[in-house]
């Protein structure tokens, strides 16, 4: 009995802690922070590709859970810096992914797709807004 409540206890903490927005810092990112949160949704938007076209549903909900934690980092990152224009972006990439998420769950391919799409949506004008190239890589631009 007392070994089933351990599990029990330790299993509860380890959803919890490990849940999409769990833990949740609050914070903005810092640019070297959000920099790597940028690889990462990059990464993770090429994962939810294949895990769609694969039809890996289980996978795909997790890619939309990540994606949305870190749409939601995003967002308090700009936020925190006052341009509500990229902030709103972000949180438009929250609900994209959390319709990833909840499309996945019920195996719905079609509905997937349309909310890649609109991940990918969300990426390209703050991009070009806020973002500049430099010799190695890319940078904010500073604000005006």
């Amino acid at each position: 009995m007392r070994t089933r409540v351990s599990i029990a206890v330790v299993t509860a903490f380890a959803v919890a802690l490990l849940a999409p927005g769990a833990g949740a810092r609050q914070e903005a990112l810092t640019e070297a922070e959000y920099d790597a949160t940028m690889k990462e949704l990059r990464l993770t938007v090429g994962d939810a590709e294949q895990h769609i076209d694969s039809r890996y549903w289980p996978e795909t909900e997790e890619d939309g859970d990540r994606l949305a934690a870190m749409f939601e980092q995003v967002q308090g990152f700009w936020s925190a810096r006052d341009v509500e224009a990229a902030a709103t972006l972000a949180a438009a990439g929250v609900t994209a992914s959390r319709a990833l998420s909840l499309a996945a769950s019920r195996n719905e391919y079609d509905a997937t797709r349309e909310a890649l799409s609109e991940i990918r949506g969300t990426c390209g004008p703050c991009h070009q807004s806020y973002r500049e190239e430099t010799d190695d890589g890319y940078r904010i631009k500073a604000s005006d």
